[in-house]
């Protein structure tokens, strides 16, 4: 016998868990790099050599005698690798009695949106790791007067490098920029997973983010940061069906398993947020302006 007439079967229910997933965490890297001014995630193969880079040497400036030979400046670059890009692979199952006790909202749908956060903060981990890497260092009595030094501290070595930047991002712990936020009327907005404060202190672009320690700030070039994804195409090939979107940062797939009376959740994770050049990267320590 036929099937009915607009009859909603196992596999449409399948592809709208899996796009779900997908909108709630390509949103929150969109939002992102939509506030970075990026433009959008960097494809590399899976395997690809990651590197953070420092920048080294100088112009030389000695004087030339007429039809003498022109001394060589000397620059030299650095690279520290950090790994391989490569994708990580997540699961979750949910069982036939969880879902037919909380129902399929709570047990699916909630679990697999606190899948989506728990990546998320796992990717952010990741990038304060490279953050920290940092070679900029600077001081200051408070958190604004640390944003001034840190700024300074960048345009400094921007210059000196022959570059600008077009705007600096600085990433504040939360109780560090608590008493300040608590006597300003001030814009925050969430994004991936931090607050977000457009301009405040003297300063643009700050996110609020318990991923940084108190009395520790980070600030860097938009122009530093980078998002890549690998490209998930040839995994289909080998019969690894994920549904994914544009930029290759994460694919899903949701299945029945019979044999454990269960629902499963699989994503593969090819985000990486990087912040690539350690020259520009500067570490603020706040001081106690109080001298205690």
């Amino acid at each position: 016998m036929a099937a009915l007439t607009n009859t909603i079967t196992t596999t449409e229910v399948v592809e709208a868990l899996d796009i779900e997933f997908l909108k709630n965490f390509n949103g929150d890297v969109s939002r992102l790099t939509e506030i970075l001014g990026l433009f959008g995630p960097e494809i590399v193969p899976a395997g690809t050599a990651m590197y953070t880079y420092t920048v080294t040497g100088s112009l030389n400036t000695t004087s030339v005698v007429e039809g003498d030979e022109v001394p060589l400046s000397k620059y030299e670059v650095e690279k520290t690798p950090i790994g391989e890009h490569t994708v990580k692979p997540y699961r979750k199952l949910t069982t036939a009695q969880a879902i037919l006790k909380g129902g399929f909202e709570n047990a699916v749908m909630r679990t697999d949106a606190q899948m989506v956060k728990d990546i998320r903060t796992d990717v952010l981990k990741s990038f304060f790791t490279y953050l920290a890497k940092g070679t900029g260092t600077a001081t200051g009595s408070g958190l604004q007067a640390t944003l001034a030094q840190m700024d300074a501290k960048l345009s400094d070595t921007l210059e000196t490098n022959g570059d600008a930047a077009d705007r600096i991002v600085h990433f504040v712990n939360p109780y560090d920029i608590a008493d300040y936020l608590g006597n300003a009327q001030v814009t925050t907005q969430t994004v991936y997973g931090m607050n977000y404060i457009q301009s405040f202190l003297g300063v643009t672009d700050i996110f609020v983010t318990n991923k940084v320690t108190e009395n520790t700030v980070y600030a860097t070039p938009v122009e530093n940061i980078h998002v890549y994804g690998v490209d998930f195409a040839s995994l289909s090939q080998a019969a690894l069906e994920y549904t994914t979107q544009d930029g290759g940062l994460v694919g899903v797939h949701h299945d029945a398993n019979y044999a454990r009376t269960s629902s499963e959740t699989y994503a593969l994770v090819g985000c990486d947020l990087l912040a690539e050049n350690l020259s520009y990267i500067v570490k603020g320590t706040i001081t106690d302006p109080s001298g205690d």
